[in-house]
């Protein structure tokens, strides 16, 4: 089964730090569920979260995650793109439709290219200015799986609106970026193979929002390095802080979706709770301390968690508020190819199989020219369902003139799923990058580089065309 599943981190901590770094940027956040109507898998339904900004009038662009949340199908995730159309037809209700384009599997359902394609229809209702009542049809189609079908479609929608220059406070704040370590334990417990259920270790990201008197909202997901390959999870919840002096202790509560990796999670529904310890490392960061429990909802599996999270803390750096310096990011969609080598695959076979791949990724500048990057890629063809692809790296750029600029970067990071070679799953590699400027803050990029896996069989070139959009955060 592990086969088909992926390690995900990667790609969420893309897709959280942008949420966290965009606190002038409006923002539209949808939670659904899809229910199957005719399920032919054990995936009988999906949650979907979208994140998207603004690009037109009632128009907006952004990526989605869908994760197994009904049936026998955790384990199951497609990651791709999404745009999303709303006609205002009263001043309380709107017609939204969109259209998904991505790629994932998972839950031993999906195998081949795993392209996933959905379109909605959903009526919403405007319960106060930011929040919607949604509700409405999909259809759900998905490549290398006998999923093509119709679906029930209910959810909710967040608009988030920029803040006032001023400092207003009238948008969601963001308090940290978090990367952490977990490590997760269940004591007598089955996987779905019926053997002991071994110890995961998970690296992961997390974005944190204030909301008032000590609480925030958080978003995180995790992804599993040893222990159980293609285990991940996303998980939200709510965190109340108690400051002791120079230290603070915290509570959560927290909801979402996970499996994969033999970890038996049922449909995917998972809970939990928390407490921890924030110690602060300078001006910038936090060291926190965190132990709980985890529950699988609908197969009563339940570990325990312990971790160690290093944060960014936002707003609380007091020379750049006084100098008024803005902090510099760089968020970057893009295609690539992994033309496979001869031991690419486990089954040492290479019919059929050419990766395209779907990239995101963020950068965060240290200084005018050099910068820390994160990069997130999914398989959307080629006949590797589930492959996924997680980088760390550091960059540096040169100027080329006025209009030209290149890049460097090397990477190390993680990967698994889809029956590719990658050993354990560690990876490096390298790449080169050439951006024609299109205007201050948006470039298109041509890159050029290599990958390979440290104790398997991957070793590839990669060529990628990608998009870069710039922006800053006080």
């Amino acid at each position: 089964m592990k086969h088909y599943l992926k390690n995900r981190f990667f790609t969420l901590a893309a897709f959280l730090t942008v949420i966290s770094v965009q606190p002038a940027t409006a923002l539209e956040i949808e939670s659904d569920f899809d229910y199957l109507r005719s399920p032919k898998t054990s995936i009988e339904g999906l949650h979907r979260l979208f994140v998207g900004v603004p690009v037109g009038k009632n128009l907006s662009f952004g990526q989605s995650l869908y994760s197994g949340a009904s049936g026998d199908g955790g384990g199951a995730f497609f990651w791709g793109f999404e745009a999303v159309k709303r006609f205002p037809l009263s001043s309380e209700w709107n017609l939204a439709l969109s259209g998904f384009l991505g790629g994932g599997g998972g839950a031993s359902q999906v195998v081949g290219d795993g392209t996933m394609l959905r379109f909605g229809a959903m009526g919403e209702y405007a319960l106060t200015s930011n929040w919607s009542a949604r509700a409405g049809l999909s259809h759900v189609s998905i490549s290398g799986a006998p999923i093509d079908d119709w679906a029930t479609s209910f959810g909710l929608r967040y608009q988030v609106s920029p803040r006032a220059k001023s400092g207003g406070t009238g948008g969601l704040k963001p308090t940290r970026a978090s990367f952490r370590t977990s490590k997760l334990q269940f004591p007598g417990t089955l996987s779905r193979s019926r053997t002991a259920q071994t110890q995961l270790q998970l690296v992961g990201a997390e974005a944190s929002f204030a909301l008032a008197n000590g609480y925030e909202t958080f978003l995180g997901g995790d992804g599993a390095v040893s222990g159980g390959d293609g285990y991940m999870q996303v998980i939200g919840g709510l965190r109340k802080r108690w400051p002791l002096g120079p230290i603070s202790l915290f509570g959560q509560s927290s909801i979402g979706f996970g499996g994969g990796g033999d970890v038996d999670t049922g449909g995917g529904l998972i809970a939990g709770a928390s407490v921890g310890m924030a110690f602060p490392i300078g001006e910038l960061f936090d060291l926190d301390l965190t132990y709980g429990t985890l529950s699988a909802v609908s197969s009563n599996v339940s570990g325990n968690v312990t971790r160690l999270s290093l944060s960014r803390v936002f707003g609380r750096d007091t020379k750049r508020a006084h100098s008024m310096e803005q902090q510099q990011w760089q968020v970057g969609l893009g295609l690539s190819i992994q033309p496979p080598n001869a031991s690419y695959m486990k089954s040492r076979s290479n019919d059929g199989i050419q990766p395209l791949m779907q990239e995101s990724s963020i950068d965060y500048f240290i200084n005018k020219k050099t910068y820390l990057t994160g990069n997130a890629q999914t398989t959307i063809s080629g006949g590797v369902a589930g492959y996924a692809v997680g980088l760390l790296g550091l960059g540096h750029e040169f100027d080329l003139g006025e209009t030209w600029r290149m890049s460097l970067e090397t990477h190390i990071g993680a990967a698994g799923g889809g029956g590719v070679d990658v050993g354990r799953g560690l990876l490096g590699g390298a790449r080169v990058e050439i951006d024609y400027i299109l205007s201050s803050n948006n470039a298109v990029s041509l890159g050029l580089g290599v990958l390979k896996s440290f104790n398997g069989g991957l070793d590839t070139p990669i060529a990628q065309l990608g998009f870069k959009h710039r922006f800053k955060t006080r």
